[in-house]
């Protein structure tokens, strides 16, 4: 079970975590269901739609980053001549992007999140930065599960 928190297909991309927003944003809710609980409830847990929202905010902080690493690779793309035009190609990821989360049934993983984008090859003209072309898309499945607070890959 360890093995499927980790990424379907492997390549290098840093790890953004937002466990503080989580944590807060977690905690805001037991505060705010504190008030309210029955006599003899022993803990909060946080429900599907906390989940969801707290996936939703990692998963943009995840995305955030590859845009940060699609920037690096583009200003370290290689160039190649082609029909005697400089062209140059990198690795970079579509802005479209799916988040799922799914109840585990556990106490200690009670969530796990898929986190679906594309990622692309981009083929550009080295002077117009503009005219890129997609000259392959790979879906890529991130899965995270939600442990103590946090979205852990």
């Amino acid at each position: 079970m360890r093995n499927a928190c980790r990424r379907i297909r492997n390549t290098s991309r840093p790890v953004r975590s937002v466990q503080r927003p989580v944590r807060m944003a977690l905690c805001a809710v037991a505060l705010g269901l504190a008030a309210g609980l029955p006599a003899g409830a022993d803990s909060i847990e946080p429900s599907l739609s906390d989940a969801r929202w707290s996936f939703e905010q990692h998963a943009r902080g995840w995305m955030a980053d590859l845009e940060k690493n699609e920037a690096a690779n583009r200003k370290k793309a290689p160039v190649y001549s082609v029909a005697d035009e400089a062209v140059i190609r990198f690795q970079g990821y579509g802005e479209a992007y799916e988040t799922e989360v799914k109840p585990t049934g556990s106490a200690q993983t009670p969530f796990v999140g898929i986190l679906r984008y594309k990622e692309n090859v981009y083929t550009c003209l080295r002077d117009d930065a503009e005219r890129c072309t997609v000259s392959s898309s790979i879906p890529v499945s991130e899965i995270f599960s939600f442990r103590n607070g946090a979205w852990k890959y």
